[in-house]
């Protein structure tokens, strides 16, 4: 292969920020290291006649389109990828400036089928703790920690690792796709490096094609993804039982708070409690809080799984009350 990384970018309705998000990469690297896979699903705003534009002064930039959503729109982006490693950013996120400068050099020394990187959440820099080399003890790590360490940018991959096994995005699932397709994919690694560059800037004031398009309840496609990636544990990786109960729990948090318990959603009280109380029925959630240890659930984020193995529902419900309404306030001083 001539170039090194393939950045791959799915956008909709990307026109405020697209361009930021690619002059994040074509003020960083020297254009024979790189090249730029753009792939639209359905832009409505005018980011196809601004990509188009900007396209007339880079060879290295290409635009496809996809209709289907962002999995397809990432699978698009692989099948076309030419260089030694891929990169997945999204439409208004970006690299930090200086970050690329030592990009080659560090996966040339690496070696690696995977480099994680550290990233900003915000204006808040979030530095990770060293990734095991091995794939299980990896993946245990990665599964613990499912918000710092689950999703697909501010990671490089190696193409010719996903192109030899096969991996894609489900193209099925809703949600969590970037931890579906982890789990495949650190199962086919071989190596795997840490490195301490704080790489990838996560936006929080601004809605991409993975966060806001849909806007319907998220919690069927949680729980479809949940099945998934339990049966591929279980079948292929089940020394992670543990670790999976324990994202499984991270998982109803993130479906209590952000759906069922939002602040801002007017629905009386009475109907949240009947939708959390159906929530913990589920046969996927259900057996992993069981499976939780008790001196395992006394740290903080854990806490409400605490109460609920004690009985205590009123407690956790107004735990995930409490989470949603600080959420919601950062939300609205950002928002200011």
């Amino acid at each position: 292969m001539d170039i090194t990384f393939s950045f791959i970018i799915p956008t909709y309705n990307s026109k405020k920020t697209i361009i930021r998000t690619i002059e994040s990469v074509t003020k960083q690297l020297d254009k024979s290291e790189y090249e730029i896979i753009i792939v639209d699903d359905g832009s409505q705003d005018g980011t196809v006649e601004l990509v188009h534009d900007f396209m007339k002064d880079n060879g290295n930039i290409h635009f496809t389109s996809t209709i289907g959503g962002v999995s397809f729109a990432r699978n698009k982006g692989i099948n076309q990828a030419q260089g030694e490693y891929l990169l997945f950013l999204d439409s208004d996120d970006y690299y930090v400036e200086g970050s690329l400068n030592n990009l080659k050099n560090i996966v040339a020394q690496s070696n690696s089928d995977l480099v994680i990187f550290n990233f900003e959440h915000g204006n808040a820099p979030i530095l990770l703790a060293e990734v095991p080399n091995t794939r299980v003890e990896a993946l245990s790590v990665m599964l613990s920690n499912p918000t710092k360490y689950m999703t697909v940018w501010g990671k490089a991959y190696r193409t010719e690792t996903v192109h030899e096994n096969n991996v894609r995005f489900n193209e099925d699932l809703k949600l969590s796709e970037d931890s579906e397709f982890l789990v495949r994919y650190v199962q086919k690694c071989k190596k795997i490096t840490s490195d301490n560059t704080i790489l990838y800037h996560y936006s929080i004031d601004n809605v991409s094609v993975m966060r806001g398009k849909n806007k319907q309840s998220k919690i069927p496609g949680y729980l479809e993804s949940l099945e998934v990636v339990q049966k591929d544990i279980f079948n292929n990786i089940p020394e992670l039982k543990q670790a999976f109960y324990q994202y499984t729990v991270i998982q109803m948090n993130i479906m209590m708070v952000r759906e069922i318990f939002n602040y801002g959603d007017n629905s009386n009280y009475s109907s949240k409690v009947r939708k959390s109380d159906e929530l913990l029925k589920n046969k996927t959630i259900n057996e992993a809080i069981k499976q939780m240890k008790l001196r395992d659930c006394m740290s903080p984020r854990f806490l409400p799984v605490f109460f609920i193995k004690m009985g205590m529902l009123p407690l956790a419900r107004l735990m995930f009350r409490l989470r949603s309404w600080s959420n919601y306030r950062k939300e609205s001083s950002k928002a200011k």
